[in-house]
Parts: structure tokens; C-alpha cells; sequence
């Protein structure tokens, strides 16, 4: 899709990123950000969005500008957390990682890791990142690669443990805010993050593996899978049906001293009375009710969507740079793509015509259908303008 940096999408919120950038540097910003926005699936890297510019040069100075920049990313993503972290006490805080599957062997920081989904090994950047919900305000923190031990060799950076960069997430997210919880998924719930947690007084909320030993109250240890078959059914409770749950109906809640980590809520859920497949929630907040343990985790998914979102209409995974810096630049964007989207940061004129609009998916939509419209009126008035 054609498009032009005069046709301006983000108004005024644009104006307090231009102190991070040059003159010409601010040019070829915008001319990203409205590529990463308006730009067709699988057009979203250097080459399409420089040549679907009607006023933009060559591709090679937009590619300088991703590769050789001089600008700084971390203030652009202070300044972005600034503008729009608007409720910084209480909501979710939530932690999780996502694989980016590339082709490109040379590319900085791919690395072989296994994909749950595909049930196979992809090469694949890794990137660990934390998102802050609070009512309607939905903000992506910060973000950082993994990358494999050898891998970090051959580039000659530090090498860090998925653990290790989650905790220094972590760190850095809660100088921003203060959440009532910090939830994450089975992976993440290791003894140093707990540690962490634990000693700043915070509240978590995770998935535990089913292999988890508790103690017993023949002070023997056993693991969940077979601590929840000796349950009886009777102690299982109907999840209400107005919480709008489908997948899981019956819940049994209790309290229990869990090795490596202590005095636990735990929380069992089952899809049918007499299924054996069990899903396994904890909570250091013993004294937590069971359903507000489920609900809390239930919002661990809005980082899912977040993934999808950025992949699917903000061109997350279609970086064609092969510096891994280049890598974290483009990232950089897409989360400022997504957190002015995300938040209603337009110009007067489509604040109104967006009114309502939620999802990212229809919001690039609509935005696609407004900068044609746009376009056609540049084009009747100036048809010297139309491309060659």
C-alpha cells in the first residue's frame, strides 16, 4: 500500500519523540512507523515500506537509519512509557517470551530453540519482555533477546539465562509501577524469580508443572499430578458460569508447603468432574480466593494476543537486517507502534473516526482505508504527484 509521511496518523503524541532524532533521522522515522502500520503483511521490512513511499528515497538511507543509527532507543522507550503509563499503581504486570522463526542462518542472535506449538527445534530469535495492564491501558515495558550460550560467544556479549533476563525485566518494569500482581507461566517459576518477588513483597500468580513436589501431611513429598488424583471429586466446587470460563468448570483450592518455594495457594482446575488431565495454579498470597487465583492468571493471555498482534498487523517478525542491533531497533518500533495504537494516540480527526475501535487488526484497517481516502484527495489536487 502507497502512503506518504505527510499524511499525518499520530497528530501531536508523535511531537515528544522528535528530541531523540535529527531532521533527516525524524524523516525516516515516520516513514517507519507508517510502513510498520500501513504497510501489507510481509511488506514490512526496509525494502517495501522505502518503496511504497511515494516521497521517500532510496531504501539504503532508511536501511542506514535502522543499522547505523546514532539515535538513542532507550530514551525513545522511556519517553514512550512516560506518555502513556497513565494508571502506574495496581493492574497485572505480566512476564513471558515469544520465538520470532527466521531463515537467515547469518542473521545476529538466531539460535536452534524448541517450538511447543510446532513440536520441533526453528531457528528463531527469542525475546523475553513484561506487559503492564491496567483497566483499558495496556503497555509493553521492556523487552530483551535470548540468545543461546554459544551463540553469545561467537557475538562476544554476555551471556544471560532466560531467568537471569527475566528478573532484570522485572527490575526495570517495577521502577515504572506498582502492580497488584506479577503473573507468568510454569517456566518462569524458578527460585530466583520467587526470590525476587518474594523479598519486594510482591504478589505473583503462576502455572505450576505438575511434577512440583508438596509436602504431605505424612511429611512425605509428593508431586501434583499424583496429589490431585487422590482428591475426591466431592471437594470440587462449579466454577460460576458468569465468569464466562469455557475450557475449565470445577475447582478445589487449598494451601500447601511446596519444595523450593513454601507455603503456597494452590488452585486445581479441571475441565470435567472425573477428568484426570488437571491444570495447576499457585500463589504466594495464601490467603487469596481460588477464583480471583484463576482470574488473575487468565489475564497472563492478553501477552499472547499482544504477540499475535504485533506479528500478524505490526511486521514483528518480518525484519530483514541481519545486525542484531538492527534487530532490537526495529523491535523498539513495533512496541511504539503498538502502544500508540493500543492507546488512541491519533490525530483530532481519527480519535473520532476510531472511536470505539479496539482491536489492532481493524484499527490498521480502518487506518489503510482513511490515508486511500487521503491519497486520492492529494492526487485530484496534484497529479503530478501520483508515482511513476
Amino acid at each position: 500500500m502507497l502512503f506518504t509521511t505527510d499524511i499525518d496518523i499520530f497528530g501531536k503524541r508523535l511531537e515528544a519523540y522528535r528530541r531523540c532524532f535529527s531532521k533527516p533521522q525524524w524523516r525516516h522515522f515516520k516513514t517507519y512507523m507508517n510502513g510498520l502500520i500501513l504497510g501489507e503483511k510481509c511488506g514490512k521490512n526496509i525494502q517495501n515500506i522505502a518503496s511504497n513511499t511515494i516521497d521517500g528515497r532510496n531504501q539504503s538511507s532508511l536501511n542506514r537509519f535502522l543499522t547505523r543509527h546514532k539515535w538513542n532507543a532507550r530514551m525513545l522507550n522511556t519517553i514512550r512509557l512516560g506518555e502513556n503509563l497513565k494508571e502506574r499503581n495496581g493492574g497485572v504486570l505480566i512476564l513471558d517470551d515469544t520465538l520470532i522463526e527466521k531463515t537467515g542462518k547469518n542473521m545476529g542472535g538466531v539460535g536452534y530453540l524448541y517450538d511447543h506449538a510446532k513440536k520441533k527445534s526453528i531457528l528463531c530469535h527469542n525475546i523475553v519482555s513484561t506487559l503492564h495492564i491496567n483497566g483499558e491501558n495496556k503497555v509493553p515495558l521492556y523487552f530483551t533477546p535470548y540468545i543461546k550460550r554459544e551463540v553469545a560467544g561467537h557475538l562476544d556479549i554476555w551471556f544471560k539465562t532466560k531467568i537471569q533476563i527475566a528478573i532484570d525485566l522485572l527490575r526495570m518494569s517495577l521502577s515504572w509501577i506498582k502492580p497488584e500482581v506479577v503473573v507468568f507461566d510454569e517456566w518462569y517459576m524458578s527460585r530466583e524469580v520467587i526470590e525476587f518477588l518474594n523479598n519486594r513483597c510482591l504478589t505473583w500468580v503462576s502455572m505450576a508443572k505438575s511434577n512440583r513436589l508438596i509436602l504431605q501431611e505424612d511429611e512425605k513429598w509428593s508431586n501434583l499430578k499424583d496429589y490431585s488424583k487422590e482428591i475426591s471429586k466431592d471437594y470440587f466446587k462449579r466454577i460460576n458460569q458468569e465468569m464466562g470460563e469455557k475450557r475449565f468448570r470445577w475447582l478445589y483450592e487449598t494451601t500447601v508447603v511446596m519444595k523450593n518455594v513454601g507455603e503456597v495457594k494452590l488452585v486445581i482446575l479441571k475441565e470435567r468432574i472425573n477428568s484426570k488431565k488437571c491444570m495447576f495454579l499457585v500463589s504466594n498470597d495464601i490467603m487469596m480466593d481460588g477464583m480471583k487465583i484463576f482470574e488473575y492468571y487468565k489475564k497472563r493471555w492478553n501477552i499472547e494476543v499482544f504477540y499475535r498482534d504485533c506479528k500478524q498487523h505490526l511486521g514483528m517478525g518480518e525484519y530483514q537486517v541481519r545486525k542484531l542491533d538492527a534487530v532490537v531497533i526495529h523491535l523498539h518500533l513495533v512496541f511504539l507502534a503498538y502502544t500508540l495504537l493500543k492507546n488512541n494516540c491519533f490525530n483530532p480527526v481519527l480519535n473520532t473516526i476510531l472511536h470505539g475501535i479496539k482491536t489492532i487488526g481493524s484499527i490498521c484497517s480502518r487506518l489503510k482505508r482513511w490515508v486511500c481516502k487521503q491519497l486520492v484527495k492529494i492526487f485530484r489536487k496534484n497529479p503530478s504527484a501520483l508515482p511513476v
